[in-house]
């Protein structure tokens, strides 16, 4: 027997949803090239200009501030909607900000600092998994993603993190963020696919941070 859901939360995150995928794309004006790979292809994963992310960040927000003018009218508390929107906004921020930060562990010539990892690797969970609860219909399940079940080893940590900060690539530069009114069905599963598979990987290096620092 299926539980029933909160008519209002299902309307706050159809709601939610439809600004974010409508609203959230990049604003490319005196933005570097995408430098981004897909995860798998090899190299080490680069370190986004500050610049260009501050006037992406800059956009991006501004634009999610007039969302408040276009959520059409619902029987349902605005300021509810007005607060997943700022919540979504902010993981969206953070999870690129963190993602940064992991790729400068993998550059670094120094030793593997666990905790560091441990930490950076739990935030980038958290939003990614908040983020899924809003772009992801309740109850969906995705059968594949791309994370190896093996645990990781000490040696496998450099190369998971790079994979960590490609898949949070490939969701950032998802089309369907980026083309407002635009539905691509492959594109939207895609970008469910990647935040489970972020969800997952982040997860799983935990787990390997947290025992090697012991």
């Amino acid at each position: 027997m299926k539980s029933k859901v909160d008519p209002d939360l299902q309307r706050l995150r159809c709601s939610a949803k439809t600004v974010f995928l409508a609203l959230l794309f990049v604003v490319s004006i005196g933005a570097a090239p995408a430098l981004a790979q897909q995860p798998g292809s090899p190299g080490a994963p680069v370190i986004k200009d500050p610049r260009s992310e501050s006037i992406q960040r800059q956009n991006r927000e501004a634009t999610l501030r007039s969302a408040e003018l276009v959520v059409p009218p619902e029987k349902i508390d605005q300021a509810r909607i007005k607060l997943a929107i700022d919540q979504m906004r902010e993981d969206f921020r953070r999870i690129q900000v963190v993602r940064n930060e992991i790729a400068r562990i993998v550059l670094s010539d120094k030793a593997i600092d666990f905790k560091q990892v441990s930490t950076e690797v739990i935030e980038v969970g958290k939003r990614a998994e908040r983020l899924k609860g809003y772009l992801m219909p309740a109850g969906s399940q995705q059968k594949k993603t791309e994370v190896d079940p093996a645990e990781i080893g000490r040696e496998d940590m450099k190369p998971a993190l790079t994979k960590l900060c490609k898949l949070i690539d490939r969701f950032v530069d998802n089309p369907v963020l980026k083309e407002p009114g635009t539905t691509n069905i492959e594109q939207s599963a895609q970008l469910g696919r990647d935040l489970v598979s972020i969800v997952e990987l982040s997860g799983n290096i935990k787990k390997c941070a947290e025992k090697i620092k012991e």
